[in-house]
């Protein structure tokens, strides 16, 4: 126990005056002449011992009075620990206080029955009162003081250190910058209350004290500072920002600059021996949050926890400003049916609404598209019910366009408290023409796959242009001027070949091969139709190709594709168009067993036991390969499987080569944070361009020479963007659009179970203003101060007080 005023403890000698004053003030006997003299000496027996219990209670009453109020004014405080009475203290203390005055009842009542005088009768009665109360406080000694002070003892694993309240700390404020905080309650949002009650708890510090300022966005150490001012400046500088750092990693980022700043201070220390040396200061984090679940790490994770566990000098508060019961309407997914289209195509905006706690029955929602001039028209508004917890999706066209992007809004009509997710962006792209090549041994073999391409080119699906070549010309193709490039069957590529495509494919080209032939060793060489393994497998080829070839081998029974790898781009697209199941059940009887290497990736296996490879692909320099291993053409007599002919045959198709390409599967529709990747036009080549962001700052980036991507990171403001040619002589101008992540409008909190099973129970204090900040900081600092707590037993002591002279003293009639 620590107390704030030690020297008032002198005053413990002020309890003396109550036992001087009862022996001075004795009553003292008085001659009386009567003449029944026996009868008044026994009367005066029973009075006396009677009085003279009631002057023992009255004594200990008025000690116990002046000694609590001279070590309440000592201010004194104990280590932390609940030392309130749980539940089964306090049955025990109802059971043991029932008991006394239950039993006390009884026994008077059972002496009023009896014929004694009633000298006798009050005699007693004082007696039994004091019996009653001896057994009672000794019971509550036993049943409850020794389980409560056991207890308290186990709770308190280190005793309080005996500290002055000028100890200067070193505080890291963190706070929470995540979307969830600019959810507005009155007239600010939720960092703005945090600022305030950072900004007011700064000024309590002691002299000397430093701190540091972090955010949920950052990703480097807190620096300490002792200008508290400057503190101050970056407290104001907190602003919302997307794509943060969940709060466990940051927490454990600030354990970690209290150790090493820890580890400098007492490095300094040079002329004090090592084992004696000491920290200068209190250590404290003070987290500002509104504890949405969204800005912690889902999954469980110990780590915070035993770092917390194992720096036990640093304190944790925890300040709430979050809104207990938040109400929201929110956009939470735009989806376009496809990002980038032929030109006059038309494309179909999909949207999603999430709903929480009391909102209005039908929200209308407003469609906006990009005029001539680049401002937003209205083009159409649809009013839908919505329920609280229910999602509700809906869906806007966008028709045809002229240009080369269209951009568009979705808003919610109105506003409620989180308004940073009632629009969402979307943006749609126009492409240049998409070239292809394949090349087979003759046109036959070719004409599956490239009637699938020129067929989805007419209906403006895709803008493909395909071009077919025989093999034997393969040698003097221009690869360069494809953008993919299909090998279907292809007999014996020479090495020259092998190693030209190596350059294209380096140079970021997308290389398809299918492998839907038998192997020509050992068989007579038919209609060009046949796969020399060893062509495949020489040293310039494997500079290409994902794996190697070993045989081509029948399926018995026949199997189908796993296709459950929905991770992988190429996969994820499928199954957002509903192809994935469909082309995973599939049967195919023959296939090319082949050994992947190990810069390949096996992107889909066949069924069965051993999961040979059907889809394998590579990556090198800025291009891709895929290898399927399985037939995409349909020969006389060589049927391998059930897919081509199929609807799905057409997606896959579509799909495969726009994956290959790079350009047209470009994704101009993401989330706050992500790398953005944009085409660069070749001719003239692109070399630098200007940024403008929906914030409306800019940018300029330049690109590289060898580049033919514009890559883009740490874009964290959600809304529609512009990319333009920074050259005034080369017109070439883009667009791409970043949405807020659907977990950002998931304003569920932690509850108490999960804050402890993130930080540890008692490791932290939870507070929800700034007094209560405070008193937790002064308990954290100085132990639990019982200033209260004594204050209230000194009124209850005073009040019995009282009682006991006034009510003990009555006349007795």
């Amino acid at each position: 126990m620590s107390l704030l005023h030690p020297a008032l403890l002198f005053g413990l000698g002020l309890a003396v005056i109550p036992i001087l004053l009862h022996l001075l003030l004795r009553a003292k006997p008085k001659r009386l002449i009567f003449p029944a003299l026996r009868l008044i000496q026994q009367n005066r027996r029973q009075n006396v011992r009677r009085l003279q219990l009631r002057h023992l209670w009255l004594l200990l009453l008025r000690i116990l009075v002046i000694l609590l109020i001279v070590v309440a004014l000592t201010r004194p405080s104990l280590p932390a620990a609940n030392y309130s009475l749980v539940w089964y203290e306090w049955l025990a203390l109802a059971l043991t206080v029932g008991f006394g005055v239950g039993g006390y009842l009884g026994v008077l009542a059972v002496w009023r029955r009896k014929p004694w005088p009633r000298h006798l009768l009050l005699t007693r009665r004082t007696m039994l009162r004091g019996g009653i109360g001896a057994t009672v406080a000794l019971l509550l000694l036993l049943a409850v003081g020794r389980p409560y002070a056991r207890r308290v003892s186990a709770e308190i694993k280190d005793p309080a250190p005996i500290i002055a309240d000028n100890v200067p700390a070193a505080a890291v404020y963190l706070f929470d910058t995540s979307p969830g905080m600019s959810y507005r309650q009155g007239n600010q949002n939720r960092l703005q209350a945090a600022q305030q009650i950072g900004r007011d708890h700064l000024g309590r510090f002691p002299s000397g004290s430093k701190v540091a300022v972090a955010s949920s966005h950052e990703t480097s150490s807190p620096a300490f500072s002792l200008d508290l001012q400057a503190a101050r400046s970056r407290i104001d500088a907190q602003e919302i920002k997307i794509g943060a750092v969940t709060l466990n990693e940051r927490l454990r980022t600030a354990l970690m600059a209290h150790e090493d700043d820890r580890r400098r201070v007492t490095a300094e220390q040079t002329a004090i021996p090592e084992e004696k040396r000491q920290d200068r200061f209190l250590r404290e984090i003070y987290l500002f949050t509104d504890l949405t679940r969204t800005a912690w790490r889902g999954e469980v994770s110990s780590l915070l926890r035993d770092e917390l566990e194992r720096l036990k000098s640093v304190s944790l508060y925890l300040i709430d400003v979050g809104e207990p019961a938040p109400t929201n309407v929110g956009i939470t997914s735009v989806r376009l049916s496809r990002e980038t289209i032929p030109a006059g195509s038309s494309v179909r905006v999909d949207v999603v609404l999430s709903t929480v706690g009391s909102i209005k029955p039908e929200q209308t929602i407003e469609f906006f598209l990009g005029g001539q001039d680049g401002k937003l028209v209205e083009r159409g508004q649809q009013t839908v019910s919505v329920e609280s917890g229910v999602e509700r999706s809906l869906s806007f066209d966008v028709p045809p366009f002229v240009g080369r992007y269209q951009q568009g809004e979705i808003r919610i009509s109105g506003s409620d408290p989180l308004a940073i997710d009632d629009i969402g962006y979307f943006t749609v792209q126009t492409l240049p023409r998409l070239k292809l090549l394949i090349v087979a041994e003759n046109r036959s073999v070719a004409h599956y796959w490239q009637s699938v391409i020129d067929t989805i080119a007419a209906a403006k699906i895709a803008d493909f242009q395909s071009e077919f070549q025989p093999a034997d010309q393969l040698r003097d193709a221009d690869f360069k001027s494809f953008d993919v490039v299909c090998l279907i069957n292809v007999a014996s590529p020479d090495e020259v070949t092998w190693t030209r495509l190596h350059d294209y494919v380096e140079g970021g080209g997308g290389l398809g091969v299918f492998l839907g032939a038998n192997n020509s060793a050992g068989i007579l060489k038919l209609r060009g139709n046949l796969i020399d393994a060893v062509a495949y497998n020489s040293d310039k080829a494997q500079r290409v190709l994902p794996a190697r070839l070993i045989a081509s081998l029948p399926l018995l029974p026949p199997q189908t594709m796993d296709v459950r790898n929905a991770g992988h781009p190429f996969l994820g697209r499928l199954e957002e168009l509903g192809a994935l199941t469909e082309i995973g059940a599939i049967e195919t009887y023959r296939f090319w067993k082949v050994e992947a290497q190990e810069s390949g990736v096996v992107v889909a296996r066949f069924g069965g036991p051993q999961g040979f490879p059907a889809l394998i692909e590579r990556r090198f320099g800025r291009g891709r390969v895929m290898m399927m291993t399985t037939a995409v053409d349909r020969v006389e007599n060589a049927e391998w499987n059930d897919f081509v002919g199929t609807p799905w045959y057409f997606i896959f198709a579509d799909q495969l080569s726009q994956y290959l390409s790079q350009q047209a599967s470009l994704r101009c529709n993401l989330l706050a944070g992500d790398e953005v990747a944009l085409p660069v036009a070749r001719d003239p080549k692109l070399r630098r361009v200007i940024v403008r962001m929906p914030d409306f700052k800019q940018r300029t980036h330049d690109i590289p020479a060898d580049s033919k991507q514009l890559l883009l990171r740490d874009l964290s403001a959600v809304g529609s963007y512009r990319v333009d040619s920074a050259d005034v002589d080369f017109d070439d101008h883009t667009g791409f659009s970043l949405n807020l992540p659907s977990a950002e409008s998931d304003l569920r909190r932690l509850d108490k179970r999960e804050l402890d099973t993130l930080l540890g129970e008692g490791r932290y204090t939870l507070n929800r203003d700034p007094g209560s900040l405070q008193r937790s900081v002064n308990s954290g600092r100085m132990g639990q101060e019982m200033y209260s707590a004594l204050v209230a037993l000194l009124v209850i002591i005073f009040a019995t007080e009282q009682f006991t002279a006034t009510w003990f003293y009555r006349t007795d009639e």
